[in-house]
């Protein structure tokens, strides 16, 4: 399962194959993630063998290292019931369910087992690609009450591509309990208007979104479900752009998610940073996105996910509300469709006091779920 700053829930690496003691597994065309994901240490450790000359790693490493690594494989016990179950033809693992839940646990193990290796990183949000958007009355004079009002150089397109790449990377790894861990994450989203040749093809709009969070993996079981995880943080979100299309802002952002069967529910409640007035890019945004994003994320199958994220700005007079419709499906061994429809305010942060309304097709790369 896939979270947002609070969790990252993409997990579409296959899950890798352990059999019993008395077989060697055949690990042929297994990349690393998929050797992360295999739980019984031993295993784990001949898959990583297997892709890798492990002779050469070892001259690499220093002694300590190794008689740090001879000890602990000493101390592992290969038994029948830490073995994963197998399909006995693929050796793809079988789990019970395509539950939220169980997906929550893998992507906490994959955490976990690339957690040691130093430089690594693991997807934070979905990753997509949508070479084709149509976006219905696109919006060529973006206004801020501090900024005023600008212009492109031409006409936009209806049409353009969008994309979003999201990852996170651990730090400060041993220094706090195996349920608590902090996090550098990182997104992108960009607007390429691809087919608008009379201007050159231009980036239309990119948002850019570091930040940095603490997140603890509770997994407390609640009602009929679970709380998987809390987390609180300092995001920061702007265009890169500068006078007078700036855009930019600064919150402290906490996060909860909570998963029952095949459902996931996520909300990330915020709270702005004030900035002087004179470098308030957006002095009014939480007029048009509200303070927190509420998630709900639909496990269909292992290949097929429902999402839905709304925004509201919780006023009665002047009430805006945002919403994200997002599916997901096999096209493929490895890549998976993905249709997105978006109606209301935020989508971009130079658009993000104008109503848009885009829908678009492509391919995801991390899911969700």
């Amino acid at each position: 399962m896939r979270a947002l700053p609070a969790l990252c829930l993409a997990l579409t690496a296959p899950l890798a194959a352990a059999q019993d003691d008395a077989t060697t597994p055949d690990f042929q065309g297994f990349a690393a993630d998929d050797c992360a994901l295999i739980e019984n240490g031993v295993q784990r450790l001949a898959c990583y063998d297997a892709i890798t000359d492990p002779q050469e790693a070892r001259e690499r490493a220093s002694d300590e290292r190794i008689e740090r690594a001879d000890e602990a494989t000493e101390r592992l016990q290969l038994t029948p019931e830490n073995n994963a179950v197998t399909d006995g033809e693929s050796g793809v693992e079988e789990r019970e369910g395509d539950t939220a839940d169980s997906a929550v646990d893998r992507y906490f193990a994959t955490e976990k087992a690339l957690f040691s290796f130093s430089g690594s990183f693991v997807s934070h949000r979905p990753t997509y690609i949508l070479p084709y958007t149509y976006v219905h009355d696109p919006n060529d004079r973006p206004y801020s009450p501090t900024q005023g009002f600008t212009d492109y150089d031409k006409p936009l397109d209806y049409d353009e591509a969008k994309y979003q790449i999201s990852f996170k990377v651990p730090l400060l790894t041993g220094m706090f309990d195996d349920r608590t861990t902090l996090w550098f994450g990182y997104t992108q989203v960009s607007f390429w208007q691809v087919f608008n040749s009379d201007a050159s093809k231009p980036f239309r709009e990119t948002n850019y979104e570091p930040e940095l969070f603490a997140r603890y993996a509770a997994q407390w079981d609640l009602g009929p479900g679970r709380l998987e995880a809390l987390s609180l943080g300092l995001n920061h979100q702007s265009n890169g752009q500068s006078d007078p299309r700036s855009r930019s802002w600064n919150r402290i952002m906490g996060g909860a998610v909570y998963t029952w069967d095949r459902w996931m529910f996520m909300v990330q409640p915020w709270y702005r940073i004030p900035e002087s007035k004179s470098e308030d890019d957006n002095p009014d945004i939480e007029k048009y996105l509200g303070y927190a994003d509420y998630w709900a994320v639909y496990k269909v199958d292992s290949d097929r996910t429902f999402s839905l994220k709304l925004r509201n700005n919780l006023r009665t007079d002047d009430n805006k509300t945002s919403v994200t419709l997002g599916y997901s499906f096999p096209i493929g061994d490895t890549v998976k469709g993905f249709v997105q429809y978006f109606n209301g305010y935020g989508e971009s942060l130079i658009d993000y006091n104008e109503r848009v309304q885009r829908i678009g097709i492509g391919i995801m790369l991390n899911d969700w779920l």
